[in-house]
């Protein structure tokens, strides 16, 4: 029991650094492979399954409420989606909040959040190739293939330019 605190703690360290240091990942692991579908509860209780989004791009948003660089983004994210939505983006907000609920609902209406949000699980975290820090923001193409992904806060231009790229192609 002591070695899975110690583990825990060591986790949940590397973690927030990562998360207030940042950095790109290594995009060529990821890069052209298959995005792994889910299907996860958003805050109404309903479903929401990454298949259902073929021919649209998808940011795909690990984060937690609790996560200061998480919040420095989620301005930017939201900006992003009203202003490319009608033009096939779609983001989606993983929450990685082991309270789920009870914290996500008063946190996207503080942040104005607008694109859906859901209820994250060990399992999406281990098939996105197991979350090392957040945010960590996977950006998918209209094949459902993960074109590149980000750990740490980035810059929006850099978030913009992967957007519009991925935005320019035709499924």
């Amino acid at each position: 029991m002591k070695y899975f605190a110690r583990s825990l703690l060591v986790s949940a360290l590397v973690i927030i650094l990562i998360c207030e240091c940042g950095g790109q990942g290594d995009q060529s692991e990821s890069a052209s492979r298959a995005a792994p579908d889910f299907a996860l509860k958003d805050l109404n209780g309903n479903i929401l399954r990454l298949s259902d989004l073929r021919g649209k791009v998808v940011v795909l948003n690990f984060f937690a409420t609790w996560c200061s660089p998480c919040r420095r983004e989620i301005p930017e994210l939201v900006r992003l989606y009203e202003r490319f939505r009608d033009k096939g983006l779609e983001i989606i907000g993983v929450s990685l909040d082991q309270e789920g609920e009870a914290v996500l609902k008063p946190f996207v209406r503080q942040y104005r959040i607008t694109y859906p949000i859901v209820l994250g699980t060990r399992k999406v975290a281990l098939d996105y190739g197991g979350i090392k820090g957040i945010p960590t923001t996977f950006f998918i193409d209209r094949n459902g293939r993960i074109s590149s992904y980000f750990v740490g806060l980035q810059p929006s231009h850099v978030i913009d330019e992967s957007v519009k790229k991925l935005l320019k192609q035709r499924g």
